[in-house]
């Protein structure tokens, strides 16, 4: 090392001269060997280095054999290695993962060795894997003593976070951030958090995702850090906002988040938070906080972002069903708060009346409001014409309330409105050219479902370029509305119930060539479908409920959810749709489609195949053998042929199976029982033969503690109803409802006996085996199918007592026995008492049964079997009865024989009477023969009754 010059100078130099000097002074050549050496150290315990971020990081003196370029021995010249200018010493490691996926950074520890960078100032190591073996922060990391910036985000540690951190009283920058914590894995958690007032200089801190459920102090520790400027606690598990510090020392504190902490349950009015009137930024999104948002708030001048939402859980609508929002009231006076610029209040409000709120609002000259959410709230009353003074807005979302009247035409003014969400409210009225007038800024409106009606001159020519539209349940004919042919740039676009009667306009194709998202389902449209829609971009098409008719052309490449079911489209389904690699939803049903399927289809991805209600004919479609990721199959109500194809028990993921109402013969091949997802098996109707499945018991689909997977995606706007023969009579359910626990294999000709591995199924809410010819026994433990509702074994020849089990089933609600061979007393039970009070026939055709509720007694049937059970117990042999029995037959017998040999008389009475018996008899048993054969055809004529009725016209007219 060389010496530095030091040139001391009585007389006055210029600054060029005094410059040149400085220059002049030497520093260290390089980096600390014995640094260097921890930094190695510290590569060696990184077993992962996918980004090459380390790459660089080698001893010197020779080659790199990747690109020949000679290694540098200077570690301060390494990646992510910054030395001091005057010492040396190595001062910043900046190893940060800058890539969104974690995967690509460092996997490994954060070893001991970099305890010898005593002079490091700035440690970034986010976004990495280096937990390490303990997953624990090391605790060498308080040495630091010169540490001023420490962030360590996105490592999923666990454990206690070290309390030796308190020591780095000159850290100005902590971020401990990383990923949610499940309910699960282990999780990273502070216990006592007074550490964290030793450090007195902090300007930042982000402990996002670390559990300080148990530090109820939190308030007082942090008041004590008056440097602090940004404070992040989202997603701590806080229990308590209240602990009102006796003085605010947080003056300098601008950026709060307290999000997603559920359990932060007080009232909102005496938070000491209202307090901090240097905040710009306040996040207490998701937090349990109820009653009066106080006057304080009013106070909070600095104030430019507020969010106080609530975000719950959404049910299949998109509507938030939480149960922990909408608890505050609306107090505070916000007209003097005239650097706000987002107010968030979506799921937050108990209730309140829409003109109040926005009288509320800052009325400051020019107004810097540019996004106003109060979805989800119980607003009521008229949008008042104060919305026009919002000039800065370019969001304003109302979803979901209560608000009446019409919208203002006011709403034009918002030059910078880019998105207006007003749908699902009960507005009514007229929209204008007015309304739009100059709104040039305007990408998304969303209208849908209010009782709106847009009325404009066909001229008309918007000032916009909408990107989303959502017009659902808006009346916008009956023609096809030509202001839309100038919005090119439209993605998704939803015109459903709209009340149009028109055909596809010529320049439809090309509009829309860049939308992704068409709903226009529930109207009606007729003629043919649009030409050229191959050149689309679209990837979700909705054309359900309408008049369309025609062939089906070829279709967008990118489609991934198709639906045109309920129309007129006739001919056969062309080649081209095979082509659709990307489909995984396709409902073709209830339309005049007929023919065979295509072979060959690429459509691997389809986990949606409704083509029910069509013509469809031949056998059971092959191309569905590739078909790996079906989940609904229904090929209902067609003309299908054959026998069932064992490769159907592949479908692992599949879950409603419907094939009822078809042709297909043969026997249920038992690999269906493969199908351990399968909760809807609608077989009925068709010439199926053969015994039932063995394995039943295989199909946990149909247990009670099998989770069904709910269909995301919603096919058939038509608020589609499945068909269930349940109960007696055909019952429709909707679509949430339409994966209804299921088992009909009725109207078949099946044989044998019902396996005793289908009361395994305690999931089942209809089982329906009517009108088969299964024999055998009603199983035994048929009681243990706890979900029952309907059970129909009518029309078969089961035979047998019925089982006393059957009376457990409490929530059973129809029941049909009919017309069998049952015999025995009908089992007792509150139950099955109601269920003959709705049903008197229930039992009918059992000429064996007996006992209440039948008028038949068990009487002699019981009596006799009482007193047989009482000679047993008095100690009867059977065996010396048996040989007394023979003994006195023979001698009886060669009596009578003697006696007829030889007296006349007695000879002749006796063979005028044996001629008569047989007359009787023979008689007797052309009488019973001639009834068996009557029901027996009966019965027969009632299945072809049956069978006559599926080809009838009406069902697919």
């Amino acid at each position: 090392m060389s010496t530095a010059i030091i040139i001391v100078s009585t007389t006055t130099s210029s600054s060029s001269f005094f410059f040149f000097l400085l220059l002049m002074i030497t520093t260290g050549g390089g980096c600390k060997p014995r640094e260097r050496d921890a930094l190695l150290a510290f590569k060696e315990g990184i077993v992962k280095d996918p980004a090459g971020l380390l790459s660089s990081w080698q001893r010197g003196g020779h080659y790199d054999d990747d690109d020949d370029q000679l290694l540098e021995e200077d570690c301060c010249q390494w990646r992510g290695v910054r030395c001091s200018n005057l010492t040396g010493h190595v001062v910043k490691l900046n190893l940060r993962n800058d890539y969104a996926d974690v995967g690509t950074g460092l996997v490994g520890e954060i070893g001991h060795s970099l305890i010898s960078l005593e002079h490091l100032r700035y440690l970034d190591l986010s976004m990495n894997n280096l937990a390490g073996p303990t997953g624990h922060v090391p605790e060498f990391l308080g040495s630091f003593r010169s540490l001023r910036y420490l962030n360590l985000s996105g490592i999923v540690f666990s454990g206690m976070v070290p309390p030796q951190l308190g020591n780095l009283s000159n850290l100005k920058f902590l971020d401990f951030s990383g990923m949610l914590p499940s309910s699960m894995a282990p999780f990273l958690y502070i216990s006592d958090a007074s550490w964290l007032a030793h450090l007195s200089n902090l300007q930042y801190l982000n402990l996002n995702g670390v559990n300080l459920s148990t530090v109820l102090d939190w308030p007082h520790v942090l008041n004590m850090i008056p440097s602090l400027k940004f404070l992040s606690l989202s997603s701590c598990s806080l229990q308590s906002a209240n602990q009102y510090p006796t003085q605010i020392n947080l003056r300098q504190l601008e950026i709060l988040d307290l999000s997603n902490n559920y359990e932060l349950s007080d009232q909102a009015e005496s938070s000491w938070i209202w307090s901090l009137t240097s905040l710009k930024y306040l996040n207490l999104s998701s937090t349990s906080l109820y009653g009066e948002i106080p006057q304080a708030l009013g106070n909070m001048l600095s104030l430019q972002v507020l969010d106080f939402s609530y975000n719950g859980e959404e049910d299949s609508t998109g509507m938030s069903v939480s149960k922990k929002g909408n608890m505050c009231i609306m107090k505070a006076n916000l007209k003097n708060l005239c650097n706000l610029e987002v107010l968030d209040l979506d799921y937050r409000l108990a209730y309140g009346e829409i003109s109040e709120i926005f009288e509320s609002l800052p009325q400051c000259s020019p107004n810097k409001l540019k996004e106003l959410h109060l979805a989800n709230n119980n607003l009521t009353g008229n949008l008042p014409k104060l919305v026009g003074r919002l000039t800065s807005l370019v969001t304003l979302d109302l979803f979901n309330n209560n608000i009446t009247g019409q919208v203002p035409s006011e709403i034009g003014m918002l030059t910078n409105l880019t998105n207006l969400y007003l749908h699902y409210n009960c507005l009514d009225g007229v929209i204008t050219e007015e309304h739009f007038a100059n709104l040039t800024s305007l990408k998304s409106i969303y209208l849908c479902y209010n009782y709106l009606e847009i009325v404009v001159d066909p001229e008309w020519l918007p000032p916009f370029r909408l990107e989303k539209a959502y017009f659902a349940s808006t009346s916008m004919g009956p023609s096809f509305p030509s202001w839309l042919q100038s919005q090119v740039d439209i993605l998704e676009l939803a015109m459903s119930d709209a009340g149009i009667n028109d055909t596809f306009p010529d320049w439809f194709s090309t509009t829309f060539s860049k939308a992704t998202f068409l709903e226009m389902s529930q109207n009606q449209i007729a003629g043919g479908l649009p030409t050229n829609m191959e050149n689309m971009s679209l990837e979700k098409l909705y054309l359900d409920c309408n008049h369309i008719a025609d062939r089906i052309p070829r279709m967008p490449r990118n489609l991934m959810l198709l639906d045109i079911s309920y129309n007129l489209i006739s001919g056969d389904v062309p080649q081209s749709i095979c082509e659709l690699q990307k489909l995984n939803g396709l409902d073709l049903s209830n339309n005049l489609l007929e023919g065979e399927f295509p072979q060959g289809s690429l459509m691997s991805r389809v986990s949606f195949f409704r083509a029910s209600n069509n013509c469809f004919s031949g056998n059971f479609p092959s191309f569905l053998q590739g078909w790996t990721e079906l989940s609904f199959l229904d090929l209902s109500w067609n003309k299908f042929s054959g026998t069932l194809p064992t490769w159907i028990g592949n479908f692992n993921k599949l879950e409603f199976l419907q094939l009822k109402h078809n042709m297909f013969s043969g026997s249920i091949p038992d690999s269906i029982t493969n199908l351990g997802k399968l909760s809807h098996l609608d077989l009925a109707s068709n010439g199926l033969s053969g015994p039932l499945p063995q394995h039943l018991s295989n199909l946990t689909g149909m247990m009670i503690n099998h989770d069904t997977t709910k269909y995301e995606e919603r096919l058939s706007g038509c608020d589609y109803k499945s068909f269930v023969n349940m109960k007696g009579q055909e019952l429709q359910y909707n679509q949430e409802k339409v994966t209804v626990v299921t088992i009909d294999l009725s109207s078949n000709f099946l044989t044998g006996v019902i396996p005793e591995g289908i009361v395994s199924l305690d999931g089942i809410i209809n089982l329906n085996l009517s009108w088969n010819n299964l024999n055998g026994k009603i199983p035994y433990m048929i009681g243990a199918i706890k979900s029952l509702e309907s059970l129909d074994l009518s029309k078969n020849n089961l035979y047998g007592e019925i089982p006393q089990s059957l009376s457990d089933l409490t929530y059973l609600s129809y029941l049909n026995l009919s017309y069998n061979n049952l015999t025995g007393r009908v089992p007792s039970g509150t139950q099955l008492c109601s269920l003959y009070d709705q049903n008197h026939h229930l039992y009918d055709g059992n000429d064996g049964l007996c006992g209440p509720p039948l008028q038949k007694s068990c009487y002699k049937y019981d009596a006799s079997k009482q007193g047989y059970q009482i000679r047993s117990k008095q100690g009867f042999h059977i065996g010396s009865f048996s040989i007394g029995v023979t003994v006195g037959f023979m001698a009886g017998l060669w009596v009578v024989f003697y006696i007829l040999l030889f007296k006349k008389s007695w000879r002749i009475a006796y063979f005028c009477f044996l001629d008569n018996m047989y007359d009787e008899v023979y008689v007797k048993v052309i009488v019973v023969w001639a009834k068996l054969t009557g029901r027996t055809d009966e019965r027969l004529r009632m299945s072809q009754v049956a069978w006559s009725s599926i080809d009838s016209d009406e069902y697919y007219e």
